[in-house]
């Protein structure tokens, strides 16, 4: 595997989830947390000593195409147009052509074409669950596709001034 293809890799796998403190928070869900900024699909727990902890407390805490589902015991985060994960999503064959579509969708959104291409190659080495956190972030704003990701960035012009794009973070 090469350098390129394990950075994609690796990016994509973020997908699953991240925690940071580098996030821009006039993206939906995005939320201040004292010097931090909890992702989203987090609350801030307390402002004082900047901890941010898994659930969301409003759709405030929520991508663009999320919602605040506060039935559960613990509430999550969950998309308002793709099925959750207990109707068990679409068939396999369909979740990795849903994240292939989701890489041409990040091209759109800055992705290099080369890494389009290793992005597309990438989804059929992920598992199903995988795949299919990757083809949630399909169609957002480019402004949340990267945040969906746990990265980020795709591309230089949205890092700071200053600020290279370098395998997903901005430095």
């Amino acid at each position: 595997m090469t350098f390129r293809s394990t950075l994609v890799l690796s990016f994509l796998l973020s997908a699953l989830g991240a925690c940071g403190d580098d996030a821009a928070p006039s993206s939906q869900g995005y939320t201040d947390c004292g010097s931090v900024t909890c992702q989203p699909g987090q609350y801030c727990e307390d402002s004082r000593f900047s901890s941010c902890v898994d659930g969301c407390l409003s759709d405030a805490n929520c991508l663009g195409n999320q919602y605040c589902d506060t039935a559960d015991l613990v509430p999550t985060c969950l998309n308002r147009s793709t099925p959750t994960p207990m109707d068990g999503g679409p068939p396999p064959a369909d979740r990795l052509a849903a994240c292939q579509s989701a890489c041409d969708h990040f091209q759109t959104c800055g992705l290099a074409a080369g890494e389009t291409a290793q992005c597309r190659s990438d989804c059929a080495a992920l598992t199903s669950d995988q795949q299919q956190a990757v083809a949630n972030c399909d169609g957002l704003a480019c402004s949340a596709t990267p945040g969906c990701l746990g990265i980020d960035c795709f591309s230089d012009d949205q890092c700071g001034f200053g600020e290279e794009c370098v395998g997903g973070a901005c430095l």
